[in-house]
């Protein structure tokens, strides 16, 4: 990549480990990409996440596999291979809340937790937090050399099923009850970075081979063939709320359309978004659904967000991706 067009004080950058579910579907990669433009930010690895036996993978090791293979394919469309290192990820989640799962990436968490650098370190965590959890079940003294920000788990007060959440629901609680400072942003709060597929062809798709690879990765993820449809589950409960067979056609995915809910976490490491989230006591995540069990007077406190700027988060994407990829 060329260098950036401006520089940012030396006092104002940070560190970022960005911990990644990269083969999941089609927004990490999105979040990837906008970190490694971003002149603030110094990303010092990346660390492949886990996701289960889901999205073709059939296990959790072999999606912790393909993660680390799209990270990396990601990198070096950007010409950054030999610049940023990629770590393979924890192959399982959590056995409990005590015990860490031993990996590259946990391993790589702490010594850089650990590392005398006056710029504060960031774990961007856009899937499970079993990388992160396991570091510091294998190092607690990391939990006051880090800020933690978590694109998961379900909107508040009650929760819901969340899929990141969901993946390592024993390591979100080790987060949860752990002093490291944790910013949360909620399924309701990510799922608001909507961005339609005309708008990708227009402002990605001519910025290089990583432009193109973004867009059309994008568009087969979405969809990638007549055989992909609504699970029966999803269908019943939509027309139980009161949809229509019409308005599922509408519905997401609805086909033309998908988030980009990881780029949440490059926002708040741009600009925190003063007066978008309060402060609460930690809940935990019941296994059962992904509830929260409100704890509003507990001492360990966390930052919820309740909105993003998502035109900011956007726009800073599609001008980074211009300058530094296009024609």
């Amino acid at each position: 990549m060329k260098k950036p067009p401006y520089e940012v004080p030396a006092a104002k950058r940070i560190r970022v480990i960005i911990d990644t579910d990269c083969a999941c579907e089609a927004d990490d990669q999105y979040a990837v990409a906008h970190q490694l433009m971003t002149p603030k930010f110094a990303v010092v690895g990346i660390t492949a996440a886990h996701f289960g036996a889901r999205f073709g993978a059939r296990s959790a090791a072999e999606s912790a596999q393909r993660s680390f293979e799209e990270a990396r394919r990601v990198v070096g469309l950007m010409g950054l291979q030999d610049q940023v290192p990629v770590l393979p990820g924890c192959p399982q989640p959590l056995p409990d809340e005590v015990t860490p799962v031993d990996s590259p990436a946990s391993r790589f968490i702490v010594e850089e937790a650990m590392r005398q650098d006056d710029r504060p370190l960031f774990v961007a965590v856009q899937g499970a937090l079993t990388n992160l959890a396991s570091a510091y079940l294998m190092r607690p003294e990391i939990a006051g050399r880090l800020t933690a920000v978590w694109v998961g788990g379900g909107g508040y007060p009650d929760g819901e099923y969340e899929f990141n959440a969901d993946n390592d629901i024993n390591a979100a609680n080790v987060l949860l009850d752990s002093p490291i400072e944790l910013w949360q942003v909620p399924k309701d709060v990510y799922s608001s970075l909507q961005v339609s597929f005309a708008v990708l062809y227009d402002r990605v798709w001519p910025c290089g081979e990583i432009g193109r690879y973004l867009v059309e990765h994008m568009t087969q993820e979405v969809n990638p063939g007549p055989m992909q449809q609504m699970s029966a589950d999803k269908e019943k409960r939509l027309l139980a709320e009161g949809y229509s067979r019409g308005a599922l056609r509408c519905a997401y995915p609805g086909g033309e359309h998908w988030l980009l809910g990881d780029s949440a976490a490059v926002g708040l490491m741009l600009s925190d978004h003063l007066r978008r989230f309060s402060v609460i006591g930690a809940p935990r995540i019941e296994p059962d659904g992904c509830r929260y069990q409100l704890r509003p007077e507990n001492p360990r406190r966390i930052r919820v967000y309740h909105s993003v700027d998502w035109p900011f988060i956007l726009e800073d994407f599609f001008a980074k991706i211009r300058y530094y990829f296009g024609s």
